[in-house]
């Protein structure tokens, strides 16, 4: 696989060198310069870690990033099946002074996180700043995921079998089969030459620029595919089929000049593109938070996205269905909170709680009530008594008189 990557890179590079090397050579020339580099921390293929160090903690398999690493050290991985866990810490080697060497500009070009060689690792919960296009690199490896990452660049992988998910970031395969790109936001993507059985599905893809694509990918499940979010502008006719959440047209990618032209054959099509982006439907409770009422309570909220059901549920009871706004009454007054959940066609359930404080009960006057039944209640007596009297009186006279 190595070399078969290996060859296929260095193909690459000879194209670009022929439409472009003379242009590098003058300007290399012209204003040379020298990729700087900071330190490493190694987790090595025997699991140590070198330097050792306090922003690792290692517990089994287990590596926990316990602070930030702000431009002091980037973070290799050449040991296979382990964990690394960024604890949402911050790796940054996004050295922005340019140091001079022989009066010549220096660069440094570290990549953030970088897996070499390895199998079945996990890389989890960091976010990733660099100056390097890649700011995370699987390179030659296999087996691994990337869940929960973020960075402002791309996530690069030379391997095969490799899955990303729910990560922020571009994707760029330069050469691997069968990865799996899923539930993420996508700001930017390439597919390498050479690449086969590559998936793309349920993610959301807000693209800057055309994407080239030398191989063929997947990219739908055939189910259900991406949102684009240039879909609607792109097709201003399309449809929703049925309450899918699918859209009644495909969505055919539009890539860069180069591979549009010289591979026209390749495949760049989703058949079940999304009307609205993946992910837990937003809830956004309006006007209620920390607020306090007297009486009835009005729960008004919104929803980034069409919902199967939506709920609520006060103080942890019972939830309740509901279609829209609605309004809370009966409350004790104190202080109290209400989550609203809210259900995609796709299952993904977004909520959102807020707390409140009922300050004054909508009670009715009892007392007033109490008394002024019982006054009613003696004067309906009163008049049945004086109903009575009458109709005795009637009798005897009728029945004595005669």
């Amino acid at each position: 696989m190595r070399t078969k990557i290996l060859g296929a890179s260095l193909v690459f590079g000879l194209l670009i060198s022929i439409t472009t090397g003379l242009i590098l050579v003058e300007n290399a020339e012209a204003n040379p310069y020298t990729q700087l580099h900071l330190p490493k921390i190694t987790i090595n293929n025997d699991g140590s870690v070198t330097p050792q160090t306090s922003y690792i903690n290692r517990t089994g398999n287990t590596y926990t990033l316990t602070a930030d690493i702000i431009l002091e050290y980037s973070v290799e991985i050449l040991c296979s099946n382990i964990v690394f866990d960024g604890a949402d810490h911050v790796v940054n080697v996004a050295v922005e002074k340019a140091e001079s060497i022989d009066g010549y500009p220096a660069y440094y070009m570290d990549v953030g996180v970088n897996v070499v060689d390895a199998h079945d690792v996990v890389v989890k919960n960091v976010e990733v700043f660099a100056n390097n296009v890649n700011t995370i690199n699987l390179q030659f490896s296999s087996n691994c995921q990337i869940v929960n990452v973020t960075t402002d660049k791309d996530i690069r992988v030379l391997g095969d079998y490799n899955t990303i998910t729910q990560s922020n970031a571009g994707i760029a395969i330069s050469q691997g089969n069968n990865n799996l790109i899923t539930k993420n936001n996508i700001t930017g993507v390439f597919v390498g030459s050479d690449s086969i059985g590559n998936r793309f599905y349920q993610n959301n893809f807000y693209l800057t620029d055309y994407p080239e694509f030398f191989s063929s990918s997947v990219w739908d499940n055939g189910a259900v595919g991406n949102y684009w979010a240039n879909y609607s502008i792109k097709y201003p006719d399309v449809l929703e089929v049925d309450k899918t959440g699918i859209g009644d047209t495909p969505y055919t990618i539009t890539r860069g000049g180069y591979t549009t032209k010289e591979y026209p054959n390749v495949v760049s099509i989703d058949h079940y593109p999304l009307m609205y982006p993946w992910g837990t439907p937003e809830v956004t409770l309006l006007n209620i938070q920390n607020q306090s009422y007297s009486g009835s309570v009005s729960l008004n909220f919104s929803l980034s996205k069409p919902a199967q059901w939506i709920k609520y549920s006060v103080d942890g009871g019972e939830n309740v269905t509901i279609t829209g706004n609605s309004t809370l009454e009966g409350l004790a007054v104190g202080l109290h909170n209400v989550t609203v959940y809210a259900c995609d066609v796709f299952g993904e359930v977004g909520a959102e709680t807020a707390e409140f404080t009922v300050d004054q009960a909508l009670v009715w006057p009892v007392a007033a009530i109490s008394v002024a039944a019982i006054g009613l209640t003696v004067a309906a007596i009163m008049s049945w008594k004086r109903v009575k009297k009458n109709r005795l009186l009637f009798f005897l006279r009728h029945r004595f008189l005669r």
